[in-house]
């Protein structure tokens, strides 16, 4: 009996120690909402001294990232959002791209699985979260770029209509049939327009509605919904972003439908033909004499294919009422830097460089299109390889990667670097949609023929001259035609569409 009574005392003494309800509150489970749905987990979410803890892979996987697991050492690797995140269980501090962090609450083994805190998910990812104390629920919600407003302008020969985005996001356009209609598919980003606004009535002609909703928890579509099917155009702009849809009217009926309807306020004003005089364009044909730039397998010289598309793309400026000027019309060497001050001197407002691809023997298969502006350093697989290519005709080779990089520096938070790549987004599409090659995209690096220009400035790689299938493309006079109309509206396009102020 006695022994009855002592064991009662301690249980009543280590209730009194440790009260049931703080033990229950240390471990009790609650519901996390990862944009909206249920986090799968493989054990349940819980709250421990106070702070709350994920299961490590189920929540670092569901926000796209990877994880990598050391049980002896007893640490973690993240790799998410290109940050790569080292914690060691029970230590209070964790490794982000080399720099420490302090932490409130370590991670730590729960129920023999890793468990993080939530506090590591706000440091390592881009995220809003929010606790309902009633329901025991967290809300995860990733920070995504979002839908600000929907506007639209028309015009006698075009229906314009600009999405305002919270930041810049990748995007891809296309045209359905039967009913007629674009849509623009914006990647990773969410609706947080009004209801008003995600169905605008325009019925101008050419664009019936403006239609926007969440495809699918990554991507928003915009539907334009039109009144026959015409052809289309659309870039990106930055500060604000922006993506900016034009839709044509077809030539023939221009005239009849702007005497019928009422003209929108346009979003900048229209540029004048004597204001587009005004606008020189330089093209400069690369290399050249001495130098022959890259030479395919069956013996054709860069020097010769570029120059043949800048005649081409001359006539077709100049015929339009553009002032060009060519840096050299005929096989002569001209350093870099004297095409530079060339096209300083003649005050450009659009510099475009024509060059020709070419990579190593042991890689005759590469191929396709790519358009670079200026860096300071290389962005984009194949920069280096291409900028070294290029700025061999530079007095200052190959001394000139320390000396560029400062210069470049300076210049990087000009506009004109920012303008350039909206350039070079207009210049990279209408040369894929005229070749029909590989889009290899938009990327940067620091070009000298660019380093010192005061203008708009790309570099546009053709083709692959190493490449047999695109050198015999290269020989083609229609093919090479084919580039110059492609730069020509390019051109044409970003002088029309671009404000004076730049």
């Amino acid at each position: 009996m006695k022994k009855i009574i002592f064991v009662l005392l301690i249980v009543v003494g280590i209730i009194v120690l440790f009260p049931l309800s703080s033990v229950f509150t240390q471990s009790s489970e609650i519901n996390i909402l990862l944009d909206q749905k249920p986090l799968e987990t493989v054990v349940s979410s819980i709250i421990e001294d106070g702070r709350i803890f994920i299961p490590a892979r189920n929540i670092v996987e569901a926000l796209g990232g990877r994880i990598t697991w050391f049980p002896a050492l007893k640490l973690l690797n993240i790799y998410i959002d290109n940050h790569t995140v080292s914690l060691v269980i029970d230590d209070p501090s964790l490794d982000i791209d080399g720099e420490i962090v302090s932490l409130e609450m370590p991670v730590r083994i729960i129920d023999n699985r890793v468990m993080i805190p939530l506090e590591v998910i706000k440091i390592i990812a881009q995220v809003e979260t929010k606790w309902d104390n009633q329901t025991k629920t967290l809300s995860i919600n990733t920070i995504r770029p979002y839908l600000l407003k929907i506007r639209s302008y028309s015009h006698p020969d075009k229906t314009r209509i600009v999405i305002d985005l919270s930041e810049k996001t990748e995007f891809k356009a296309n045209l359905l049939t039967n009913p007629d209609r674009i849509f623009i598919d914006i990647i990773g980003s969410i609706v947080k327009l009004e209801d008003a606004l995600k169905q605008i009535e325009i019925n101008d002609g050419v664009v019936k509605t403006v239609r926007t909703a969440q495809y699918n928890p990554e991507i928003v579509r915009v539907v334009f919904d039109l009144y026959q099917e015409f052809k289309y155009d659309f870039f990106s702009l930055t500060d604000p972003d922006r993506i900016v849809i034009d839709v044509f009217r077809p030539e023939e009926k221009e005239k009849a439908i702007s005497e019928a309807l009422p003209t929108k306020s346009e979003e900048k004003p229209t540029i004048e033909p004597e204001m587009t005089k005004k606008r020189v364009v330089i093209i400069d044909p690369g290399h050249g004499g001495s130098d022959p730039g890259a030479i395919g397998p069956t013996g054709l010289k860069e020097k010769e294919v570029v120059l043949d598309i800048a005649l081409y793309l001359e006539k077709l400026l100049r015929g339009a009422g553009i002032s060009t000027y060519l840096t050299r019309d005929k096989d002569e060497f001209i350093y870099l830097e004297d095409r530079v001050n060339f096209a300083n001197q003649k005050n450009g407002f659009i510099f475009v460089s024509l060059h020709t691809n070419s990579v190593l023997n042991h890689r005759p298969s590469a191929g396709g299109i790519e358009t670079f502006v200026l860096s300071s350093k290389y962005i984009g697989a194949s920069a280096k390889d291409v900028a070294d290519r290029e700025n061999r005709a530079s007095r200052a080779h190959p001394e000139l990667d320390t000396d560029l990089a400062k210069i470049i520096a300076d210049l990087e938070e000009s506009a004109n670097i920012q303008y350039s790549l909206n350039f070079a987004d207009v210049v990279q599409k209408k040369l894929v949609k005229y070749l029909k090659l590989d889009d290899r995209g938009v990327k940067q690096a620091p070009f000298v023929v660019l380093k010192g220009v005061n203008m708009v400035a790309v570099i546009v790689e053709v083709a692959f001259i190493s490449n047999p299938k695109e050198e015999k493309l290269l020989r083609d006079s229609g093919f090479r035609k084919n580039a110059a109309q492609a730069l020509f509206e390019a051109i044409k396009y970003y002088i029309e569409n671009t404000p004076n102020e730049i």
